[in-house]
């Protein structure tokens, strides 16, 4: 059985354009973090999202080398878009957990009611609650995330990864 202290967690927020990603070895220490638009939806994203995954989790390597890497990525869910940009988002999604099964990294889905009832304490938090949350736990990320959404999600859902390991 791993040790989670010997590990590095990654969180994904991925949709159906763009991918958030969040690495981190100690919560407590400096956070390594891109957010990357994909391009057109359908196949081309579904590349990049790919190829996104795989160069991120190689400097994840370079940074912390010799630790375990393992990541969580937010489930799909049916949002305002409807079905049709959740199918879209799933697809993203399954080529980015592609990748990381294809890197070695050990793979865990979270649920969106999950993760948040886990690290805000409230499975409903609103976008405000999250970002407050994010605000006083990692203040120096949330200041250079520079208000971004899709990082201050990805870094709950990699502490979620953390937690639920």
């Amino acid at each position: 059985m791993r040790r989670m202290d010997d590990c590095v967690h990654l969180g994904i927020d991925p949709a159906s354009t763009r991918i958030a990603l969040v690495a981190y070895h100690d919560a407590d220490e400096p956070i390594f973090a891109e957010n990357k638009k994909l391009g057109k939806s359908g196949a081309p994203a579904c590349s990049a999202a790919r190829q996104e995954t795989l160069a991120f989790v190689e400097k994840c390597r370079e940074r912390w080398p010799g630790l375990a890497v393992v990541a969580a990525v937010e489930s799909p869910v049916v949002g305002r878009g409807g079905p049709r940009a959740t199918i879209v988002q799933a697809f993203a999604s399954g080529a980015i957990q592609g990748a990381l099964f294809d890197a070695g990294v050990e793979v865990s889905l979270a649920n969106v009611s999950s993760w948040k009832k886990r690290v805000i304490g409230n499975g409903r938090a609103s976008k405000e609650d999250i970002a407050n949350f994010v605000g006083l736990r990692w203040p120096t990320f949330f200041s250079q995330a520079e208000g971004s959404q899709d990082l201050a999600d990805a870094i709950c859902i990699a502490r979620y990864g953390e937690l639920t390991a």
